[in-house]
């Protein structure tokens, strides 16, 4: 989902998120801060709930206004949405339903295209052309016993020969 702030004096800002919420607030622990005096240390809040996107007031002291309307509480988004912290104008895009449906667009096109189900974006039949050497792979146990064995034995034969020639 995006956000996108447009200041009077700047270019517009465009915050994007995927997370459950979106703060917005004046202080700089909020998800967005707006520096401005019409807004709110804790301002507002926007939260995916079940199928739905909602912008909440949290008490601010110059409201929140969604499409010209002061909003009371909470209030569901669309997208193309206006919402106006205090003086500060925003415009809210892609609600949740349209983020699980272009992830899901995503997916089915990588299966058509033949990419991985990892996420690595290779396609499934990629070897590497690396003049490094591959991961070495985990050894069998059984083996580095016998090998194992095989060193004692050795150097138990070393160990018999010698005591014998300086006897």
């Amino acid at each position: 989902m995006r956000l996108t702030v447009y200041f009077p004096e700047d270019s517009p800002t465009t915050h994007e998120w995927v997370g459950k919420s979106l703060s917005i607030g004046r202080l700089g622990d909020n998800d967005v801060q707006l520096d401005d005096v019409s807004v709110s240390s804790r301002h507002a809040e926007i939260a995916v709930a079940e199928d739905a996107v909602v912008l909440r007031d949290l008490g601010s002291t110059n409201g929140t206004f969604l499409n010209g309307a002061q909003i009371i509480g909470e209030q569901g988004l669309a997208e193309g949405d206006e919402i106006y912290f205090g003086g500060v104008r925003s415009v809210f895009m892609e609600p949740a339903a349209a983020v699980v449906e272009e992830t899901e667009a995503v997916a089915l096109l990588a299966q058509e295209v033949g990419l991985d189900a990892a996420g690595t974006g290779r396609p499934e039949n990629f070897r590497p052309l690396s003049p490094l050497p591959p991961e070495v792979q985990k050894r069998d146990t059984l083996v580095l016993a016998a090998w194992g064995s095989l060193g004692l034995g050795v150097a138990a034969a070393l160990y018999a020969l010698v005591a014998v020639a300086t006897s």
